[in-house]
């Protein structure tokens, strides 16, 4: 009898500490393989590393963006100076206020006119107007 009491002793002391071994063991495996606690840690450094890796890159894209953005606008500037240099505007004033001058007079010529020749004599004077507008140099 007391045999058999230390053999089941030992069995039991085995079965503990297999149990022990397992529990430190071969739970991080089976947990893992689950997706347990210990992979879920793991999961969360390389989430926040990949997390830091995006920001980065995106700020770079940004960065990048911006450069871009700038220049064309810098390019922007600088064609529409060129293109406001060689527009004279001193000459583009002068013809049309002689425009606008010679309608007037024409104006004036059509106001002793009457009827459907006064209208005419105004739609002629109205056209003469805006060639002479579009005609003038930009």
């Amino acid at each position: 009898m007391h045999y058999e009491i230390s053999v089941l002793k030992r069995a039991m002391g085995a079965l503990a500490l297999t149990v022990a071994l397992l529990g430190a063991g071969m739970t991080d495996g089976i947990l893992a393989q689950k997706g347990g606690k210990p992979e879920k840690q793991v999961g969360k450094t390389e989430h926040k590393m990949e997390g830091t890796a995006l920001k980065t890159h995106q700020r770079e894209e940004r960065v990048t963006l911006k450069t871009h953005q700038r220049a064309e606008r810098q390019a922007f500037k600088q064609s529409w100076r060129s293109r406001h240099r060689n527009f004279n505007h001193g000459a583009h004033k002068r013809c049309v206020k002689e425009c606008n001058r010679a309608h007037k007079n024409a104006q004036r010529a059509c106001s002793g006119r009457t009827g459907a020749d006064r209208r005419a004599c105004e739609r002629a004077a109205n056209e003469a107007h805006r060639t002479c507008i579009a005609g003038c140099p930009r």
